[in-house]
C-alpha cells in the first residue's frame, strides 16, 4: 500500500479579504485532490478582518484533522514540533511571514503592490522551493527586489491567476437600495491608503456636481464588518464628501457589512451599474476589477500593476491583424515614492514606489465613460468573452492541481499512480 503526500495549507481560509478567497480557492482546488492527497489545514487570521461562520463550518473537518495530529507533536512545553511530518506545505501569506516547514515549502503571494519589496523578503522566498503569484507585476517586484548584499530572489516563480466562478447566480441587491440616479459608478475596497479612496472620491464629487443624474455605489469597510467599523466608514466618507461640496447634486450610496459571495457577485449588475472606477495606488491582482470585468462593466482604472494583466485582451485591426490592447479607460499616473506616513514595517519599506493618478487623467475619464458609455460596450463585451475563456474557476483550479502533481512527481512521490493522474 502506497502512503498518500501529506500536504498542509496555511492561510485564512475562513476571514473575508482578498488573501483569503486566494487561500480558499487553493484550498478548494486541494480538496478535489483527496484521493491523491493527504490534506490538512491550518487556519491563520488576516489582520483584524472579518471571520465567516460559512468558511468555518465548511472547513471544519479539515482543521479538526490538522489540530488532532498537531496534539500528537506537542511537547512538555506546548511546543509543536512538526519537523518530517508533512511532504509539502503551502503557505499562504506575505512572503515576510514563509517559514521553513517542509521539504517542499510553496509560498503564495500577492506579493506587493509597489515596484519591488522590502530586502529582508529575499531570504524568506530563497527558503521556498516554489513561488506562486496572481500577476506578472507581482512577479515582476519579487524579481526586482534585493537584499542588502545585493542578492535577489532565485526560486521558481509562477503566475496562477484568480478566478471567475459562472456558477454563481446573481441575486438582484440594488432593488431596496433605492437608487434614483441614472448613471451609476461602483467602487469597492477597504478604506486603507493603498486604495486612494479620499482622492477617487472627491475628484468624482468634484466631477459631477452638479449632475443630479449620477451616482456612485461604494462597498467598503476600514478593518472588518462590524457594527463599530460601520460607523467609523459612514463617517470618514462624510467627512470627505463635506470637505468637497455640501451641496452636491451626486449621489453616494454607502454599502458595508458581510456579504456573501452570491451578494458580493450581484454588486457587478450591469442593469444598475455603468462603470468600475478605481484610482489605486496599485493592485497585485485586483479582484473587484476582475469581477466587473467579467460581468461585462466598464473600467476606469490607473493604468499601472497587476489588473493590467486581465483588462488586455486580444482584438483584431483593420488590418486583420490579432494583438492584445487595453479594454478599460487608462488613467495616467506618476511613479513615485510611497509617502511615509503610508510605510508598513515588513511590508511597505523606505524607498518602495507606487503610482499616484493623475487627477485630471482620471476626472478625464470619468467624464467620458459618463457621455459615452455604450460607445465602449463592444470592448467591454470583448473583455468579459475572453476572460470567461481563459479566467475561469475550473481552469484556474487545474493550474493548481497540475502544480502540485509535478511537484509529487518530481520531488516526493515516484509512483505510476501519480503519472496516471497527470495524463487525466
Amino acid at each position: 500500500m502506497i502512503n498518500k503526500p501529506r500536504v498542509l495549507l496555511v492561510g485564512p481560509v475562513c476571514n473575508l479579504s482578498g488573501y483569503s478567497e486566494h487561500a480558499r480557492t487553493l484550498l478548494d482546488s486541494l480538496i478535489e485532490m483527496e484521493d491523491t492527497i493527504d490534506l490538512y489545514v491550518q487556519n491563520t487570521q488576516w489582520a483584524a478582518s472579518t471571520r465567516s461562520s460559512k468558511y468555518l463550518e465548511k472547513y471544519q473537518r479539515l482543521m479538526n484533522k490538522t489540530a488532532q495530529v498537531f496534539n500528537t507533536r506537542r511537547d512538555a512545553e506546548g511546543k509543536i514540533n512538526i519537523a518530517g511530518l508533512f511532504d509539502c506545505t503551502y503557505q499562504v501569506r506575505p512572503p515576510n511571514e514563509f517559514q521553513q516547514m517542509s521539504e517542499n515549502d510553496i509560498g503564495v503571494t500577492a506579493a506587493l503592490e509597489t515596484t519591488y519589496a522590502p530586502p529582508e523578503w529575499v531570504s524568506k522566498c530563497n527558503m521556498m522551493k516554489q513561488i506562486i503569484v496572481v500577476s506578472e507585476h507581482a512577479k515582476k517586484n519579487l524579481k526586482n527586489t534585493k537584499d542588502n548584499n545585493g542578492t535577489g530572489i532565485s526560486t521558481p516563480i509562477t503566475i496562477i491567476p484568480f478566478g471567475y466562478d459562472d456558477t454563481i447566480k446573481p441575486i438582484d441587491i440594488y432593488g431596496d437600495l433605492d437608487i434614483t440616479t441614472s448613471f451609476n459608478f461602483l467602487s469597492v475596497f477597504q478604506m486603507a491608503p493603498r486604495k486612494n479612496f479620499d482622492n477617487m472620491l472627491r475628484w468624482f464629487v468634484e466631477e459631477f456636481k452638479n449632475d443630479a443624474d449620477v451616482g456612485l455605489v461604494i462597498k467598503s469597510h476600514m478593518q472588518n464588518n462590524s457594527t463599530l467599523d460601520f460607523y467609523g466608514t459612514k463617517n470618514r466618507i462624510n467627512a470627505i464628501l463635506n470637505s468637497v461640496s455640501k451641496k452636491r447634486q451626486c449621489k453616494v450610496y454607502f454599502m458595508h457589512g458581510s456579504f456573501t459571495e452570491q451578494e458580493m457577485l450581484s454588486l457587478y449588475n450591469p442593469k444598475y451599474i455603468d462603470c468600475y472606477v478605481t484610482a489605486t495606488h496599485g493592485e497585485g491582482f485586483g479582484i473587484p476589477l476582475f469581477n466587473a470585468a467579467c460581468s461585462g462593466i466598464p473600467v476606469v482604472a490607473t493604468n499601472w500593476s497587476g489588473h493590467l494583466d486581465f483588462l488586455r485582451a486580444p482584438s483584431k485591426s483593420r488590418t486583420g491583424k490579432t494583438k492584445y490592447k487595453s479594454h478599460f479607460l487608462k488613467v495616467g499616473y506618476d511613479l513615485k515614492p510611497v509617502h511615509t506616513s503610508h510605510l508598513m514595517p515588513g511590508l511597505i519599506s523606505e524607498g518602495c514606489i507606487w503610482a499616484y493618478p493623475r487627477e485630471e487623467s482620471f476626472r478625464k475619464n470619468i467624464r467620458f465613460i459618463r457621455k459615452n458609455s455604450h460607445s465602449f460596450l463592444g470592448d467591454s463585451n470583448n473583455l468579459r468573452q475572453h476572460l470567461e475563456n481563459n479566467y475561469s474557476i475550473n481552469e484556474i483550479k487545474n493550474k493548481y492541481k497540475n502544480s502540485l502533481l509535478k511537484l509529487l512527481q518530481d520531488a516526493i512521490w515516484q509512483s505510476d499512480i501519480i503519472n496516471e493522474v497527470v495524463e487525466m
